[in-house]
């Protein structure tokens, strides 16, 4: 068992990149061409917390047999990170928050999905050799 793809992608989840954003123009600037609409911001969850679900699939690969858990290993980590965006920001969830723990939520089931959809291939490769 390998821990750390898991903790470098909890580290890049939870890290306060609204923060980084105002502090730092350059990377406001960026930051702000990129996350323009609402569309943009739920690609961004979406794509944020599959990167962690793959991550955590590599790290503990006996999860991808226990979906559930999986997820339950996952939720303190999307809930973790609303509330260092809602303190960094110093304002308290909203309902935008809970729109985007169901982008995480996608997030985690197209990572899981991606792993099944891998392993299937390579089964059906190996039946035919």
């Amino acid at each position: 068992m390998r821990l750390w793809p898991f903790a470098m992608g909890l580290a890049i989840a939870l890290f306060p990149f609204d923060w980084l954003a105002e502090t730092w123009p350059a990377f406001g600037a960026l930051f702000d061409r990129v996350f323009v609409t609402a569309r943009d911001h739920a690609v961004g969850h979406t794509t944020l917390f599959c990167l962690l679900g793959l991550l955590t699939l590599l790290s503990l690969p006996a999860l991808a047999a226990r979906p559930i858990v999986y997820v339950a290993l996952l939720v303190p980590a999307a809930l973790a990170q609303e509330a260092l965006q809602a303190l960094f920001k110093r304002q308290a969830p909203g309902l935008g928050d809970g729109r985007d723990l169901l982008y995480d939520l996608l997030g985690w089931c197209i990572a899981l999905g991606a792993l099944w959809l891998v392993r299937q291939i390579g089964l059906q490769r190996a039946a035919r050799r």
